[in-house]
């Protein structure tokens, strides 16, 4: 089949045979980028943009998204509700999280925790001194954070999976 216009047709081949059609490629990704820049930031390593910059290392930043509970929902980085300082019922609290894993250290007999977060609950195991070892010095741990993510209340047990709660664990955020 050929196409109807011969100026398009010749504008191919020229295209084929001196490799041009790189280039055309290349120009209308730098549109479609530059058309972008409100949803995309990318710098050169001088600070100004990468079309205007020249060559050189790009860093790309798109806002990241969450889906929760067939809610769709923008991220801000760093949204860790568990990591910071807690003044709880067992002394001040240092919680540090990774995803959803957390780790905090309390004052109380050089206390340690461990968990995972699902929601808006920290299931895993508190320690202390002197073993660190259940049944005594270690045992299950479940906290709840309030949806305002101020406050947190849970149950704690000696031992692992031992079927009875023997405390509550209570903390605000400082």
């Amino acid at each position: 089949m050929k196409i109807p216009y011969a100026g398009f047709e010749n504008f191919l081949n020229l295209c084929q045979r001196s490799g041009t059609i790189l280039l055309v490629m290349a120009i209308l990704g730098a549109v479609l980028v530059a058309g972008c820049t409100n949803l995309i930031k990318i710098p050169s390593s001088t600070g100004s943009p990468a079309v205007s910059g020249g060559p050189g290392p790009v860093s790309t930043t798109v806002p990241a998204t969450v889906i929760t509970s067939g809610t769709l929902t923008a991220a801000s980085e760093g949204t860790e509700p568990w990591s910071g300082s807690w003044n709880s019922n067992w002394g001040t609290m240092q919680f540090t999280q990774s995803g959803n894993q957390v780790t905090a250290t309390y004052t109380h007999a050089g206390g340690r925790i461990r968990g995972t977060v699902s929601g808006n609950t920290l299931t895993g195991t508190w320690s202390q001194t002197p073993s660190y070892q259940p049944p005594d010095d270690a045992g299950d741990v479940v906290l709840t954070m309030a949806a305002d993510g101020n406050s947190f209340t849970g149950t704690w047990r000696y031992g692992i999976n031992t079927g009875t709660w023997d405390g509550t664990w209570t903390a605000t955020k400082t």
